[in-house]
């Protein structure tokens, strides 16, 4: 099992870059493909993926007023998107859950956990190179 908690220290709202997922795509049990948003890792490092709507994958935004809480599952597509309002934060604490074997399999597939993660943010292919 996963556990994502967030916190939202200022209010999330859809300007300012609130939570978006996929309800139900964590029922698969399964992570997808991401691709790097950026060209290289001094460019960004958010990640993006390919949404299908013809197989259910439809987004749905969750503004949260400060204080308030989400909690959700690794498994379930969701990101966020970046703060458009000049003017305001949109801070959130994280606390995740995830066991060995569930980063093990994110770092097959790109994801980083840490700056000592070891990652070609140039070619994005490190997910490649420790599947071998």
């Amino acid at each position: 099992a996963t556990c994502i908690f967030s916190l939202a220290i200022d209010d999330s709202t859809e300007e300012n870059g609130c939570l978006r997922y996929v309800p139900g795509s964590g029922l698969s049990r399964k992570l997808r493909q991401h691709a790097p948003l950026a060209s290289s890792r001094d460019e960004g490092h958010a990640l993006t993926i390919e949404l299908d709507e013809s197989k259910g994958d439809v987004e749905k935004i969750a503004p949260c007023k400060r204080g308030s809480i989400t909690v959700h599952d690794e498994f379930v597509i969701h990101g966020s998107s970046g703060n458009k309002c000049p003017d305001r934060q949109r801070r959130t604490y994280v606390l995740a859950y995830r066991p060995k074997t569930v980063v093990d399999a994110e770092r097959k597939l790109g994801f980083t956990h840490s700056h000592n993660d070891e990652v070609n943010w140039d070619t994005f292919n490190d997910g490649e190179e420790r599947k071998k």
